[in-house]
């Protein structure tokens, strides 16, 4: 079995168990009593710690292994929805929770990012991408709706040990995958003084997008309609049509050598819209469909740019370079929107927006994306 293959059952485990359970973390917060503002904090917590425990788990995963690192991360993803079932609604219940919490998505996303790094082939890196898209997807279709049933019927512990089971089982092939070794390791500020300036901006200005994707859940569970299965519903319609066109679109990029990434941004933007002026609950889905696949095109198109830059440098050292931009961004951000006290529609306009400008940005794909000569 090849090394992709195993990273793919990988991310199709994963993806599935994550999803189980990560959606609803914002909804039982509020569920619990929680106001909309304690919930903007606990994000401003969440990022804040994520970006400073990155120099630190770096750190931990050369010392021990990235395999090993996974494998923790699975011991934290059950202790932040085991402490959540149990929280108190304090803010320094909140605190201990994002510092449970960001130490797992650190955890995770940077041993998955360096995994993927390592064996992502140079002059295929739109093919593997797709893949490693759709497998996501794959795993992510019905995990939300799953796992509303059984938060709903079983509880809360039950769905945690069902997703820390998932998650062991989910590593178990990384550890066939041999990690890279860094011969010649990049200097982590060497990348931030080379890394190009419309990279720097896009990267900023995407991460509107992905607060959008982070606030949207809990605006539709509060003005749309307030059901646990609504929303895994929702991830189902929007997984549908998103597999077949990521296919579609990567053999398109490949052929014509553009990422088609403006055109996205663009409806993205308009459906991000539309979903604002719905209150439809079945005119939403039909919406939601159609986010799916302009969402999963963009994640395609911003992931492929994102890796196919990295090939420049040491796959190590670019993924801690490129967390640290993206959650120390995120971070400012949602101080940002908590002193200003805006509400969940504010905040999704104001990304809106943001995404929208992101659209006139052209992305630097370096020597192994389609801009090199």
């Amino acid at each position: 079995m090849s090394n992709l293959k195993r990273f793919n059952i990988f991310v199709i485990i994963t993806s599935f168990a994550k999803l189980l359970v990560e959606l609803f973390i914002p909804l039982i917060l509020y569920d619990k009593g929680f106001s909309i503002r304690e919930i903007i904090l606990f994000h401003v917590l969440k990022y804040f710690f994520c970006t400073l425990f990155i120099p630190i788990i770096y750190k931990i995963g050369n010392l021990l292994s990235y395999t090993k690192l996974m494998i923790t991360s699975s011991i934290f993803f059950s202790a932040t929805y085991i402490y959540l079932n149990f929280i108190n609604i304090n803010i320094t219940s909140l605190i201990i929770l994002s510092i449970i919490y960001s130490i797992y998505l650190m955890m995770y996303w940077i041993g998955r990012h360096t995994y993927a790094l390592s064996i992502i082939e140079d002059k295929k890196v739109t093919d593997n991408v797709s893949l490693y898209s759709i497998f996501t997807i794959l795993g992510g279709i019905p995990a939300a709706y799953l796992g509303a049933k059984i938060l709903t019927n079983f509880g809360f512990i039950t769905l945690t040990i069902i997703v820390l089971i998932l998650m062991i089982i989910s590593i178990m092939p990384l550890i066939k995958i041999k990690e890279e070794t860094n011969k010649n390791k990049t200097k982590i500020k060497e990348i931030v003084k080379t890394f190009p300036i419309q990279n720097y901006a896009f990267n900023i200005l995407e991460q509107f997008r992905y607060i959008a994707n982070l606030i949207f859940p809990i605006y539709v569970y509060l003005y749309i309609k307030k059901e646990f299965d609504y929303i895994g519903i929702i991830n189902i319609i929007s997984g549908i049509g998103s597999i077949i066109y990521i296919y579609y679109l990567s053999k398109k990029m490949d052929k014509n050598k553009k990422d088609y990434l403006k055109l996205s941004i663009i409806f993205l933007g308009i459906i991000y819209i539309l979903k604002l002026t719905i209150i439809n609950t079945k005119l939403f889905l039909i919406i939601t469909f159609f986010e799916g696949i302009f969402k999963s095109a963009l994640d395609v198109i911003t992931q492929r740019n994102t890796y196919a830059y990295g090939k420049n440098y040491s796959t190590k050292e670019y993924v801690i370079f490129i967390e640290i931009l993206n959650n120390l961004t995120r971070t400012i951000i949602f101080i940002i929107l908590y002193i200003l006290k805006a509400s969940l529609k504010r905040i999704l306009i104001i990304s809106i927006i943001f995404l929208l400008i992101t659209s006139i940005i052209k992305y630097d794909d370096g020597k192994y994306g389609y801009n090199a000569k």
